[in-house]
Order: structure tokens, then sequence, then C-alpha cells
């Protein structure tokens, strides 16, 4: 696809958009002949994203960054070890399940807390479950094993 769309940077560093072909020209100072193109994007929504993080303060940009890397890491971690974790964590799912078959989220939390699991959570495992067919919701923070 055509990129349409280009990250300016002006002197005065304000950094903003424009649709290729249009008239350059700096939101913030007016200055047209002191811009330079960064970067050019097929999406105008690419190009929101990076005029929103040129834009952004050093320190935002550290932090908006920090979490989303743990963000992509925890979703990782489940998906990466699925198949040699999944049957540790049905383990810790069925011993969470009282007598009569019904799987509480309070007592997962529980269980993965006593077993030190920090890079899954309890609704992660309840969701993909569910997702799974293997259980569904009987009540409020609760499921039922099908």
């Amino acid at each position: 696809m055509e990129s349409t769309w280009s990250l300016i940077k002006c002197i005065c560093g304000h950094n903003f958009g424009i649709k290729k072909g249009s008239k350059i020209r700096c939101s913030r100072c007016s200055k047209n002949n002191e811009c330079k193109i960064i970067k050019n994007f097929s999406s105008s929504m690419d190009l929101g994203m990076a005029v929103a993080s040129a834009n952004a303060p050093a320190e935002i940009n550290h932090i908006i960054n920090n979490k989303l890397k743990k963000s992509e890491a925890k979703k990782y971690s489940l998906n990466s070890h699925e198949e040699s974790n999944m049957s540790k964590y049905q383990i810790m799912m069925k011993n969470a399940t009282s007598n009569d078959g019904v799987l509480k989220l309070d007592k997962l939390v529980s269980i993965l807390n006593k077993n030190f699991i920090e890079d899954v959570f309890a609704e992660d495992l309840i969701a993909k479950s569910e997702f799974e067919g293997l259980i569904i919701r009987s009540a409020h923070n609760e499921w039922t094993w099908l």
C-alpha cells in the first residue's frame, strides 16, 4: 500500500502530520520552509500514533513503552508456555474447584499466589478456559466445568 501520510518535524520542535501532497505549514508556529519529513505512513491512524509519540515528553514515552513491554510479556508468557504449562494451570484450577464442581475466582487467585505464579492472572486462565469450552460461568466469579 502506498504511503499517503507524512510525519513532519518543524525547526521549532513541534511534530505534526499531513496528507502527502498537502502544503507543509507548522501547526504551532506556521513556518513552512524549515520543516523536515521524518517518516511516511500508509494510514492516518499510524501517523496519529507517531505524532503523539513524537510530541510526548521523553519520560512519558519511557513509562508508556515499559507498560507496553510488560503487557506484551504477560501475554507472551501465557501463550508461549501454553502447551507445557496448561496442564499445570488446569491442575491449579481443579484445586480451586469445590467438591460440587464450582471453580471460584478468589480460590484460584489464592492458589496462584501460594504457588508464586506472578506472570499469569487467574482472570486470564478463566477467560482462556471459557474460550476453549472447558468451563462455563455459573454465577458471579464462579464457573462450572463442562
